[in-house]
């Protein structure tokens, strides 16, 4: 990618905009903007992502700011034999001690369909998760969960309450709670099952003192209306 840029660049730079006509101006605009394309797109990693950031036109003086970001993450897709695609993404292998990569199974698109779908009406499932995110972010001792650990309890419980009625957003708050009881069971219980791969503890990697406070941070805060509150007010 950075090559790719690098090469756009150069070539916008040796053309002196002799074929494009006088009235074109967004021939001219797109020109521009590719002379200065390496100088305004900055490439890192981002887990086995490149994330990709967007940047304004380099001003004379002061900083330059963002437009917008981008998550680019290579996938194999391989055909099962349902006759859909399974994806594998690379990430790096946590049990060994040298950065070895593994092409491994991801289900992010189909969880990011059921996301998409989840409140055709007044549904609660998605500020469910928004809140838990807040709570998770503004509470250091929540940090070792990530988001994928959140949608986990999220989705078992929705499996486990199926009927709409129970999700209206009248019901947010008793929800709510349902989902971290359902978070702070699995950190009890030292295992967490992974939605799709059921033989998967999401646990696993996490020292047991770190699960353990979390369970307990968890129980307090479930047992404590004002601490939950003053985490989840603005």
């Amino acid at each position: 990618m950075q090559r790719c840029l690098q090469k756009c660049q150069r070539e916008a730079r040796n053309d002196d905009g002799s074929k494009i006509k006088d009235n074109d101006h967004d021939a001219k605009w797109r020109l521009e903007q590719l002379r200065h394309i390496n100088d305004r797109i900055k490439l890192r990693r981002h887990g086995p992502a490149v994330q990709m950031d967007v940047m304004d036109l380099p001003p004379i003086v002061g900083p330059t700011n963002k437009i917008y970001s981008v998550d680019m993450v290579p996938t194999i897709a391989i055909s099962n034999r349902n006759g859909e695609n399974d994806y594998y993404v690379a990430k790096p292998m946590k049990a060994t001690c040298y950065h070895q990569i593994a092409w491994r199974r991801s289900f992010s698109v189909k969880e990011k369909e059921r996301l998409t779908t989840l409140d055709g009406g007044n549904g609660c499932r998605k500020q469910v998760l928004r809140v838990l995110k807040v709570i998770r972010n503004r509470e250091p001792g929540l940090a070792q969960l990530t988001s994928y650990h959140l949608k986990t309890a999220l989705f078992r419980k929705i499996d486990e309450l199926p009927d709409s009625a129970q999700w209206r957003i009248e019901c947010l708050g008793q929800r709510l709670m349902d989902v971290i009881g359902q978070l702070r069971k699995d950190l009890e219980n030292g295992f967490m099952q992974h939605y799709y791969l059921k033989d998967v503890n999401l646990l696993d990697g996490m020292k047991e003192p770190t699960v353990i406070n979390m369970h307990n941070r968890l129980k307090n805060l479930m047992n404590c209306q004002k601490g939950m509150m003053g985490l989840v007010q603005p």
